[in-house]
């Protein structure tokens, strides 16, 4: 509790008149070893709340009470009285230079916590807990504007004052149990009944006391709202994107379709059709893209399975006749990554099923996407057919699928291609796991 100047001065002249009392007595019943003291109450209480006059004033009753014993001790015990209220004096004298010294150092860092605590960028309250919860002690500048409170709105009211939040958030039980709680994200309620959100961090001080700094994140909300809703917008966007691409490579692929089927040539037709299962393989990709809420990346054990569906409808096949197994350690891969993949890994099956297992006869195809030790992605498509003729290289393939693997692995994916033979026929691509710019 602050006092007032005018209370404080009041309180030292009555200890100082109860004081001059005394020893007066003092002196009538010539008892001077103890009453000299009680002028340590008033002058020490002076020098702690008036640092600089209470050096002047120790100085002036001092003396007064010198010049009173000289005057008003017996003369057997002038000596005694009067050699003990000069040593009072010169002790007095010195506490109090002692006390206004410390008080002084106390005030100026007094100022400058109370300048800190008023001019905090951050709003910070001081409560005190209490059974029933926490009673508002104090609240500077910066927490008063932001809640929208004076002072006197916060004299002795409970914190709940402010949200229930507080309490039902763990930040008051953390403080409690562990000395401190760090942003803790909640809303407070202003004065006109409107909600805030903060980030409100705390600790428990030494007097059992409980310090809360209060930080307003509404521009930060904001700023996270339009961040969302502009994200919103450019996903929608994207999938527009996606949809109009998919859409356009069916019609360019419907147009191949029925072109293809005006050609009489079934060496020409055939390649309208590999064109057409292209195209469609592209397309697929920006329908799954479509489908997904990651427009970065797409999930490549999906479409290699809708990929095989389509394949091997498209020539007649089926799942108990060809067995297609995947198997994929890596996921998921971006786009850059997943059309060139995509092509080849159409190219790889369309080739197996038609060439493969002749006849109609029945077989077995594995497709694996792993990653190496020296972070190099692998792609390999195998089968137990009847395998590419002796002397056989994809380099030197004159069909338009392997010399379209070929060229895309080597110049656009930056990799490798590797024909093997036996236990199976196998072709393998190695290539950097982190696209890079094609040759």
């Amino acid at each position: 509790m602050r006092l007032s100047p005018i209370i404080k001065v009041g309180i030292i002249g009555i200890t100082l008149v109860f004081a001059f009392g005394v020893i007066f007595i003092g002196l009538l019943k010539d008892v001077m070893i103890i009453t000299p003291l009680l002028f340590y109450i008033p002058i020490l209480v002076a020098a702690y709340w008036f640092p600089k006059k209470g050096i002047y004033f120790a100085i002036v009753i001092g003396g007064i009470n010198i010049a009173v014993v000289y005057v008003y001790s017996y003369p057997g015990a002038l000596g005694l009285t009067y050699t003990t209220a000069t040593a009072s004096f010169y002790v007095l004298v010195a506490l109090t230079l002692i006390i206004t010294s410390l008080s002084q150092s106390l005030r100026t860092r007094e100022i400058r916590y109370r300048g800190i605590f008023d001019h905090a960028a951050a709003g910070i309250l001081i409560v005190r807990p209490e059974k029933d919860g926490c009673m508002i002690i104090e609240v500077n500048n910066r927490g008063m504007a932001l809640l929208g409170y004076t002072a006197g709105d916060f004299s002795g009211k409970p914190l709940s004052l402010l949200n229930d939040d507080l309490t039902s958030s763990g930040v008051l039980t953390r403080i409690t149990r562990d000395g401190r709680a760090d942003n803790v994200e909640i809303s407070l309620t202003k004065k006109d009944g409107t909600q805030i959100p903060v980030i409100i961090s705390g600790a428990r001080m030494p007097d059992g006391m409980i310090v809360l700094n209060v930080t307003d994140i509404s521009d930060r909300k904001l700023a996270e709202e339009e961040l969302q809703r502009s994200l919103r917008e450019k996903e929608i966007l994207l999938r527009e994107v996606h949809h109009r691409v998919k859409n356009n490579m069916q019609v360019i692929s419907g147009l191949i379709e029925l072109q293809g089927a005006q050609i009489s040539d079934t060496e020409i037709r055939k390649l309208f059709f590999e064109s057409q299962n292209r195209i469609r393989t592209m397309a697929l990709i920006h329908e799954i893209l479509y489908r997904s809420n990651d427009y970065a990346r797409i999930n490549f054990s999906t479409y290699l399975n809708e990929l095989i569906t389509y394949l091997l409808s498209s020539y007649g096949r089926t799942r108990e006749e060809i067995v297609i197994d995947t198997q994929l350690t890596i996921s998921h891969l971006s786009l850059d990554m997943a059309i060139p993949c995509g092509l080849i890994a159409n190219e790889l099956i369309s080739n197996a099923l038609k060439h493969a297992f002749p006849d109609g006869q029945k077989g077995h195809i594995a497709i694996t996407l792993t990653q190496d030790a020296e972070n190099e992605y692998i792609l390999s498509v195998s089968d137990n057919g009847i395998g590419f003729p002796l002397g056989f290289e994809i380099k030197n393939a004159s069909s338009f699928g392997l010399q379209l693997v070929n060229g895309i692995a080597t110049h656009q994916m930056r990799g490798t291609v590797e024909l093997t033979r036996k236990p199976r026929t196998a072709v393998t691509i190695r290539f950097p796991s982190v696209p890079m710019t094609p040759r």
